[in-house]
């Protein structure tokens, strides 16, 4: 080999060098930058976490508080309405409204009488869902007009 063609040679290879090493700081810049981003998708990531996690929990907590208050309005529901009292107020709105009824329809027979029950037990029992329930419950019912007795019989 003569001088021109190592001097080719190492142009070359000075080239090859110069071109390698601007790759590697490109390179290494690049990474660099995708290093920041990961941390910065990394920082969102957690903190989002962090706020999901709090709604998440504080969810839960509500949602266990609504059990608890569930649960218990059943019970004292079911207390209420196992009270010999209550379940004499409703017997008489049973019956309060089976009369009436027996009265505007047809005085005096039975089978009637049995009819007008189960209606009004019915009544009754649409009557035990909801929150009027709860305001009829306490008052006793209306029922039909009462007829006074006028004092010319």
């Amino acid at each position: 080999m003569d001088t021109s063609q190592l001097t080719f040679l190492g142009y070359g290879v000075v080239i090859g060098l110069l071109v390698a090493a601007w790759v590697a700081i490109t390179a290494w810049q690049r990474r660099r930058a995708i290093v920041t981003e990961l941390e910065r998708l990394k920082k969102h990531l957690h903190d989002h976490m962090e706020i999901t996690q709090e709604g998440v929990r504080e969810r839960k907590t509500e949602l266990d508080r609504l059990r608890l208050e569930n649960e218990n309005l059943r019970i004292t529901l079911k207390a209420w309405q196992q009270k010999p009292d209550r379940k004499e107020l409703r017997m008489l709105q049973v019956y309060d409204r089976a009369v009436h009824r027996l009265l505007e329809s047809a005085p005096g027979f039975s089978p009637h009488w049995e009819s007008a029950v189960r209606d009004a037990e019915e009544v009754v029992a649409q009557m035990d869902s909801g929150i009027v329930a709860f305001a009829r419950r306490l008052v006793l019912p209306r029922g039909a007009k009462r007829r006074e007795p006028d004092g010319d019989e």
